[in-house]
């Protein structure tokens, strides 16, 4: 039988089963709010993340504590899909498993979860962390996914090309400036593409609510810009 052929049975198969044994998934969109990060590459999202954190929890006071959000959301669907964290970045790397992979690794492994089982899960722990509230999300999608949720507030963080060189140059330690741009142009595609699939075609960016320079602004006065954002919005 042809390989195409076999691979294509093989995956009618898999998603049959893995349909069968998904669980119905019902988010209850509380209205609490939260905040999304997405950033061009060599933006300083992380400090600005730790700034607005500072700020909002002085605001909600100790019993509404916030929480920066990045890698967890790797870690807790793996715990979910009960497999190793390292299966789940390719996702993040913005790559996709065709039909031939699929039917390899399902034959290779007891652990194997298909592709699509991976992403739903990655979708569902991100709508859950957006739905618990008190959080600020940075990266993995999060925007696509939460774009439509009540009482948030989606940030995009971005820089001419040659600041975000010369900070990436600065912070890593790349070879030669056109080994750190053939870098920043590779990551910041990558981020793209996460966010366009996760939103299930060409993200309009204009649905960011907040676009901000960070050459012109300072981590600091970022917080600050959102902070107030959020205030005008009612949101804290």
């Amino acid at each position: 039988m042809d390989n195409n052929i076999l691979a294509y049975y093989m995956q009618k198969r898999l998603d049959n089963e893995e349909k069968s044994q998904q669980r119905e998934h019902s988010t209850t969109r509380t209205g609490r709010p939260f905040f999304t990060i997405s950033r061009q590459y060599g933006c300083p999202s992380r400090e600005i993340a730790a700034e607005l954190q500072t700020r909002l929890d002085a605001i909600t006071g100790p019993q509404k504590k916030w929480n920066i959000v990045n890698k967890e959301i790797i870690q807790n669907s793996a715990k979910e899909l009960d497999i190793n964290p390292q299966k789940l970045r390719y996702v993040f790397e913005a790559q996709r498993r065709t039909a031939i992979d699929e039917v390899i690794a399902s034959m290779s492994t007891r652990y194997y979860k298909s592709d699509r089982r991976i992403r739903k899960t990655i979708r569902e722990v991100i709508e859950d962390i957006a739905a618990g509230g008190y959080s600020v999300i940075i990266g993995r999608g999060g925007v696509a996914i939460t774009n439509d949720f009540p009482n948030s507030l989606h940030i995009r963080l971005f820089a001419p090309q040659e600041w975000r060189l010369k900070s990436i140059m600065k912070r890593y330690n790349f070879r030669s400036q056109k080994e750190a741009f053939n870098h920043l142009r590779y990551v910041d595609k990558k981020r793209t593409d996460l966010i366009d699939h996760f939103s299930g075609g060409k993200f309009n960016f204009n649905k960011f609510d907040v676009q901000i320079n960070c050459e012109t602004f300072s981590p600091p006065e970022i917080a600050e810009i959102v902070t107030s954002a959020a205030k005008t919005k009612k949101m804290v």
